[in-house]
């Protein structure tokens, strides 16, 4: 339906609206679902990277979905392979 009403372009602005919503908020909710103490055994920090995502996602938009993608693809699989 979307791409019939606002074609094509309209199309990937919907999809690029999506990414920038669901990105950030499936690294947030990963964040907070983790326990600290694997993050303290992984050199991180639990509560800087909620604020740091949370903060400049809702200031900036661009800046919290960098953010993101910087924690699901470098810190969450520290994390992960601290909790196994």
């Amino acid at each position: 339906m979307v791409g019939e009403v606002f074609g094509f372009d309209g199309l990937i602005v919907v999809v690029i609206g999506l990414i920038f919503l669901v990105l950030p908020i499936w690294a947030i909710v990963d964040a907070i679902v983790r326990p600290g103490a694997a993050f303290t055994a992984a050199s991180s920090s639990k509560g800087f990277w909620i604020g740091a995502m949370l903060a400049s996602w809702i200031i900036t938009g661009i800046v919290g979905v960098v953010l993101a993608v910087v924690y699901l693809a470098s810190i969450r699989p520290r994390v992960k392979a601290v909790m196994v």
